[in-house]
């Protein structure tokens, strides 16, 4: 087996959760996990919810060069994760396994999705993550456009129009300036 990302082949095993057996490079502190032994583990505790502290301190190792699976070579497909995250994982389309850099597997299990790994990797999810990024972009643009504190604002107000009875008649008397 080969890192993905410092092409070591320096490999340990380590487990990451409860019975959630992965292979950890010793240098650069990446995870393998191979796709059986994730769905062992869900098996095996479908409600682990545990806690975690000290993850948001955590930056991830993500690495965006392109990479190779350490078990068959094939090319590894990036899946962006969304929910803040600031991280793509990577999975090979063919064995099924997943790398995780350096300290991606704890801010996922901060966040509680380390146990919906296998929905990053679905069309709905990675939909929901596009227009996550399309929303951000475009606060950013307002932002840049009308300024912090009207932005504020203006968000201030929507949200309170999302969520009033009459909202359709607001925005028509608004649609009057």
């Amino acid at each position: 087996m080969k890192c993905p990302v410092c092409e070591t082949q320096s490999f340990e095993p380590v487990t990451l959760d409860q019975h959630l057996q992965a292979l950890m490079c010793t240098k650069c502190g990446g995870h393998w996990i191979k796709s059986f032994e994730y769905w062992r583990w869900r098996e095996r505790n479908p409600d682990i919810l545990p806690e975690v502290k000290g993850w948001s301190e955590l930056k991830a190792g993500d690495t965006v060069q392109h990479k190779q699976c350490p078990e068959c070579f094939k090319t590894l497909s990036r899946y962006e994760v969304g929910h803040d995250t600031g991280f793509a994982i990577d999975r090979c389309e063919v064995c099924r396994g997943f790398w995780f850099d350096k300290n991606e597997w704890e801010i996922l299990r901060g966040k509680n999705l380390h146990d919906e790994i296998h929905f990053i990797f679905s069309a709905h999810w990675q939909k929901q993550v596009r227009e996550e990024g399309y929303e951000a972009n475009r606060e950013r643009m307002l932002i840049e456009k009308v300024g912090e504190a009207d932005f504020t604002r203006a968000r201030e107000f929507k949200l309170w129009l999302k969520e009033h009875p009459q909202k359709t008649e607001l925005l028509g008397y608004i649609n009057q300036v």
